[in-house]
């Protein structure tokens, strides 16, 4: 079947369809989401590009900014480019082997002559 792709669960192997969710959290306590928008991914389409491109129409809306949240398998630098320019805050999980930081290079001195 067209545009059908193969997902992996925890026990088994599932072909079917892969969809992109977004949701609001109106508010600050309780477990209430309203599901803005819930989009099909095609088969020219990856997870990144497509929660980039609905981030970036919720955003047109003219909502207030929002700060969106994203699980480990956004944080990545593809992702991060696709959303730089889009007005909103994002809080994004990295995976747990994910270095952001290593150790610094060695202590390369420099000599200035004259002094």
């Amino acid at each position: 079947m067209k545009e059908r792709t193969y997902g992996q669960s925890t026990s088994s192997i599932a072909v079917g369809y892969t969809y992109s969710p977004l949701a609001w959290v109106p508010e600050s306590e309780g477990s209430w989401a309203l599901l803005l928008r819930h989009d099909r991914l095609s088969s020219f389409e990856t997870p990144v590009s497509k929660a980039a491109f609905q981030l970036k129409q919720v955003c047109r809306q003219g909502l207030p900014r929002p700060i969106a949240t994203y699980d480990r398998a956004y944080g990545n630098a593809p992702f991060m480019q696709a959303t730089a320019k889009i007005e909103a805050d994002l809080l994004v999980r990295l995976p747990s082997n994910r270095c952001v930081r290593g150790a610094p290079p060695p202590y390369a001195a420099v000599l200035i002559k004259g002094r």
